[in-house]
């Protein structure tokens, strides 16, 4: 893992342009990110990405940077959520798997060429270290207050490990009427999560 610094877009020369782009949406959604309100409660904006077929979202405050996804090293001996070390601009990142820490279905089914485009680097941090989580896909930016998120019951075993590292589920207004449900995380618990600290 590697210390906190701040990942400008003039060290992205190698990124495609798209990303680029996405990353000064991210940036600009940072700015707004306090000044906005509806009704009295205060919107967070977050980054809806794609972990296996869940649909989860990081605060926008909370993410260093959106990358292709560059060469990973392996590790012997480490768990198999620990996908290995990077190189992202001379510092070395642990890399790990979301799915795994998350608690959700990891399938064994090889992915397509054009799920693999579609993977990225995640990096997010707080104010002591920052690590890289490879997702399956960046979808948008939304706009979350505290009263649209309803807490995940931890009773249910199906959803017991996803209320350890979130702050709830965000239900997206869909066309046809029909919700999306989007895990809304809180990256101070998953960063503080055991699985990761040991490796501090």
């Amino acid at each position: 893992m590697n210390e906190r610094k701040g990942l400008g877009f003039d060290a992205l020369t190698s990124i495609p342009p798209e990303i680029i782009e996405r990353m000064k949406e991210i940036e600009e959604a940072k700015l707004r990110a306090e000044s906005e309100t509806d009704e009295g409660d205060t919107k967070e904006q977050f980054v809806g990405i794609l972990v296996g077929d869940k649909e989860t979202a990081f605060r926008v405050n909370d993410i260093e940077a959106i990358l292709n996804v560059p060469k990973i090293t392996p590790i012997p001996g480490m768990p198999p959520y620990v996908l290995g070390i990077c190189n992202v601009r001379g510092e070395i990142t642990s890399v790990l798997n979301l799915q795994v820490i998350l608690g959700l279905d990891v399938s064994k089914k090889p992915k397509t060429r054009r799920q693999k485009s579609s993977e990225r680097l995640l990096i997010v941090g707080n104010v002591n270290f920052s690590v890289g989580f490879v997702i399956d896909a960046v979808l948008d930016v939304i706009r979350v207050g505290e009263t649209d998120v309803i807490r995940i019951n931890a009773a249910d075993s199906e959803m017991y490990r996803l209320s350890l590292f979130s702050r709830g589920i965000f239900t997206r207004p869909e066309e046809g009427g029909r919700g999306n449900d989007i895990i809304i995380i809180d990256t101070d618990k998953l960063l503080n999560a055991p699985e990761i600290i040991q490796f501090l």
